[in-house]
This record gives structure tokens, sequence and C-alpha cells, in this order.
């Protein structure tokens, strides 16, 4: 299952990035909350400290 999740600053809500994850069904225990989860993993490494992050699912 494939989503595109948008990663913000908390601070201001400006887009820092937007990734689209790749999940397949066995990971999917809390449906977009595990995406959302994804996302935030990938940004930390490149963009900063997850606490000052956020990610959302487009609704498509």
């Amino acid at each position: 299952m494939r989503k595109i999740v948008d990663v913000f600053k908390r601070k201001d809500r400006s887009l820092v990035w937007t990734y689209v994850i790749s999940l397949d069904r066995q990971r999917l225990n809390s449906g977009i909350i595990e995406f959302e989860r994804e996302a935030l993993r990938l940004a930390e490494d490149q963009h900063g400290d997850k606490e000052f992050l956020t990610a959302k699912v487009r609704l498509a």
C-alpha cells in the first residue's frame, strides 16, 4: 500500500519534506499512523529531531 505523507515543522507548520511511503500489509497494524511514523523516522535522519516535526497523510 502506498501513501503520500507531508512532514511539517511543529512550530510554524511550514512544509519540510514530502515522502511517498510504501508499506506492505503486514506492517499496517494501525492504518495511516504507520505511514506517518515511517515518514517521521525518515525525516529525523535528514531534517531534525522528530519532536520538532509532525507528519500528515494526504487525503486522496
